[in-house]
């Protein structure tokens, strides 16, 4: 008879994959959405401002020279607007209407541009991320500054703060504090998040264990 009974290790490997697919597409969708709808905003909302930057779409839309008309006009008084109008002119001064299409088409050569320059365009994004999450190690270590010792022959300890690994090493407290400044420290440390329950009963135990 044959086990076809799958590893628990192997069902695992399996459902990472999964979840890293998953992920991966998700991703991928999120992207795709933000570069189609910035691309829009420039595509339409900034081609009615500057309509030069409509004119990317030029070489796909006409084969001849593509024009801008801008109209103004006032919709009630003392409020004016413009209208802007694309054109597609020929050799033979023929104009052909190409609004719609001179939108269209731009939004999207913009939207596909953002989704190709997508990871370039993050660099400083997390780069600003990566420098935030390293001051908020270095904070955390000045915090816990009272418990670090250079000395290797301590027992050590790691936390994980905002995505940091910080390890600290446990050391009694200066003796020229008293012990109730130096529960009172630890009770802060315990309130402010920066040690757990755990570790704060354990110090507690020390510190009292010295009385």
């Amino acid at each position: 008879m044959i086990d076809n009974t799958e590893p628990s290790s192997d069902r695992s490997t399996l459902g990472t994959a999964s979840w890293l697919r998953a992920l991966r597409a998700l991703s991928l969708t999120v992207r795709l959405g933000i570069s189609l709808f910035l691309g829009t905003m420039i595509g339409v909302a900034g081609g009615a401002l500057f309509p030069v930057i409509t004119h990317i779409a030029a070489p796909l839309i006409c084969s001849g020279k593509l024009e801008t008309v801008s109209s103004p006009y006032s919709y009630k008084p003392g409020q004016y607007g413009v209208t802007r109008e694309l054109f597609c002119v020929g050799d033979d001064g023929s104009r052909q209407p190409m609004t719609a299409r001179g939108l269209f088409v731009s939004s999207l050569v913009y939207a596909i541009s953002l989704f190709a320059l997508w990871p370039l365009l993050m660099l400083p994004f997390r780069y600003l991320l990566s420098r935030g999450a390293r001051r908020a190690g270095s904070y955390v270590e000045d915090k816990l500054g009272g418990f670090a010792s250079p000395e290797p022959t301590t027992s050590a300890w790691a936390r994980h703060i905002k995505g940091i690994r910080i390890e600290t090493v446990r050391q009694p407290v200066p003796a020229a504090d008293t012990i109730e400044d130096r529960l009172r420290e630890l009770a802060r440390l315990r309130d402010v998040g920066a040690i757990t329950r755990e570790d704060y009963e354990t110090r507690k135990r020390e510190i009292l264990s010295e009385l």
